[in-house]
């Protein structure tokens, strides 16, 4: 599915446009003009339906160089491993998120939680990533002639990052599950998630200029994207909680 010139959206599960796993987060392809990426990789389950979709966008996986996730919650992380297998791509994870991804650390990314919660299938089972590289806010990644700057923007998970993508014909950013139209977020009882972290995250993307908000699930704002973080800005101002996602 077709978003911008550089931008496709390529996954995307029960919480968006059903075009993969129900488990997936939208997973997007940036095209570099020859060079691919992904954000974010879904759940792992039925991988092959993500690629089933980049090949029917026009492109061929194998070109697929860089996985770089905004976090390691299994939605969006938990694919990184079988999608590395399939295409060869490095995997780019924020900060420990790398470690744990390696080791399938379910622990530290909160999945027994999530499983007993009925958020993921009983037999659910995180697939490690050797290969999984950290960054850290401020790093570049270059896709061909598209540039993406990863940016640390904690509180839904602690080890959290969104990418401003330049290059594009609008600029645009990968927010994870920081926000979301509306302004909603997303806060889970999980030891990672934090409101004030999260308040703090806010107040740093709206000092940023981009058009373009490409969340984790849910709808996608191709124009005027900021104005969802200003929604969200002004209940933190006025010291209440913006409504969350799930709600």
């Amino acid at each position: 599915m077709r978003l911008t010139r550089r931008v496709h959206l390529v996954g995307s599960g029960a919480t968006g446009a059903d075009l993969s796993n129900p488990y997936d987060c939208h997973v997007y392809l940036v095209d570099g003009g020859g060079p691919l990426a992904l954000i974010d990789a879904g759940v792992g389950l039925e991988p092959e339906l993500i690629l089933a979709n980049v090949r029917a966008a026009g492109f061929d996986p194998a070109n697929i160089q860089t996985i770089a996730l905004t976090h390691a919650h299994a939605d969006h992380g938990g694919g990184s491993g079988p999608m590395h297998e399939l295409t060869g791509a490095e995997v780019l994870a924020p900060g420990p998120a790398a470690d744990w991804l390696q080791q399938a650390d379910e622990e530290a990314i909160s999945l027994p939680r999530a499983r007993a919660g009925g958020t993921y299938p009983a037999d659910y089972q995180l697939a490690p990533c050797p290969s999984a590289i950290s960054i850290s806010g401020g790093d570049t990644i270059h896709v061909g002639e598209a540039r993406l700057t990863a940016i640390a923007t904690p509180g839904h998970a602690r080890e959290h990052l969104s990418f401003l993508l330049e290059g594009d014909d609008r600029v645009g950013l990968f927010g994870g599950d920081v926000v979301f139209q509306g302004g909603k977020i997303l806060l889970l009882s999980t030891p990672d998630c934090s409101i004030q972290e999260l308040a703090a995250t806010m107040r740093g993307l709206g000092e940023l200029d981009f058009e373009a908000l490409y969340p984790g699930h849910a709808g996608i704002s191709l124009r005027r994207g900021r104005q969802h973080v200003d929604a969200a800005l002004r209940a933190f101002d006025a010291e209440e909680i913006p409504p969350n996602f799930n709600a």
